[in-house]
């Protein structure tokens, strides 16, 4: 019973830690970006390039070869339904690097590659 109640405040303390991360410095004075977050706070996210690769690795799977970006975008849509608790932190992601990530998954790069080049995980060098 202790361990069930520990691991639920982890659980909540990890999702409010998240949550907190994704929203701070959102309402301080600097203007923001047209994309929201920058790819310097969601390198630092926790959970946001395992996040990315885990959906890249799904969605190049699923795109066919002849995909147009509409194609792509219709699957990115629907790929965070599949993630679990990290649904809304998906979402986010994907609303705010769409074109991006409908340009990265036209190209023949694996996962690790296209959450690099946006700015999400870390580039392997």
């Amino acid at each position: 019973m202790f361990r069930n109640i520990v691991l639920v405040t982890l659980l909540i303390s990890t999702v409010c830690a998240l949550h907190y991360e994704m929203h701070k410095g959102s309402t301080g004075d600097e203007p923001e970006e047209s994309s929201g977050m920058s790819m310097a706070e969601t390198e630092g996210l926790p959970g946001v390039c395992w996040a990315c690769k885990w959906a890249m690795r799904k969605l190049k799977k699923r795109i066919s070869t002849g995909a147009t970006s509409d194609d792509i975008k219709k699957l990115l849509s629907g790929i965070c339904d599949e993630i679990g608790f990290l649904k809304s932190m998906c979402r986010s992601f994907v609303n705010k690097f769409t074109d991006m990530l409908v340009e990265e998954l036209s190209t023949t790069d694996n996962a690790q590659t296209i959450c690099g080049n946006i700015g999400v995980c870390k580039k392997k060098g």
